[in-house]
């Protein structure tokens, strides 16, 4: 990805950077972990971290991926769209994701504790572009495809050990979300052009 792209697409960037900063002071001062991840148990405690926790990733791993698929299907969505729509993408997805993991850790007794991560936004975005343009190619492959395998993996690691991934509900209903949001912004831009 050519770096032109991502600084042509400032609220992909503004989210990475975001992403960026809240790791590095997870990183620096770990007892912060309370303030910024989602504890399911106590949301009610603290209700703010239904959204800061999707802004904040404690593993590399975590969060070298969620920004990859930011990165590269966010920068093109915003080409397409508009950087509001990235930001109500991310955000929307995010929170719904939130409330899902809330929901879905009651139901299944989850004990694990402290949740983080901004995978339902970034599979939001990925889901939103795949459907605005699912026949994209995107590293070798159409991004409906990338967007299957997404749903694909996380179903089989949500049934494998549900405890471990606590976040497939809200992973899965970001990319159902961004689908519905990239139909709906498909099919005005459809009825604008048979006008026009």
């Amino acid at each position: 990805m050519k770096s032109e792209a991502i600084r042509n697409s400032p609220a992909t960037f503004a989210l990475l950077l975001v992403n960026v900063i809240v790791f590095a002071i997870l990183t620096l001062s770990p007892d912060l972990a309370g303030v910024f991840l989602l504890d399911p148990s106590l949301v009610w405690e603290k209700p703010w971290t239904l959204v800061t926790v999707f802004f904040s990733h404690e593993l590399p791993i975590h969060i070298l991926l969620n920004m990859l698929l930011l990165v590269v299907f966010g920068t093109r969505l915003e080409k397409e769209t508009h950087a509001r729509v990235i930001l109500g993408v991310y955000l929307l997805c995010g929170f719904i994701g939130s409330l899902s993991t809330v929901a879905y850790a009651a139901a299944i007794g989850y004990q694990g504790g402290l949740t983080a991560g901004a995978s339902a936004s970034a599979f939001g975005i990925a889901a939103a572009y795949a459907a605005l343009k699912p026949d994209a190619v995107i590293l070798k492959s159409k991004a409906r495809n990338w967007v299957i395998a997404l749903f694909v993996v996380n179903a089989l690691l949500t049934v494998q050990n549900a405890q471990v991934s606590v976040g497939g509900a809200a992973h899965a209903l970001g990319i159902i979300v961004g689908l519905a949001i990239g139909y709906a912004i498909r099919k005005r831009n459809s009825k604008t052009q048979a006008t026009a």
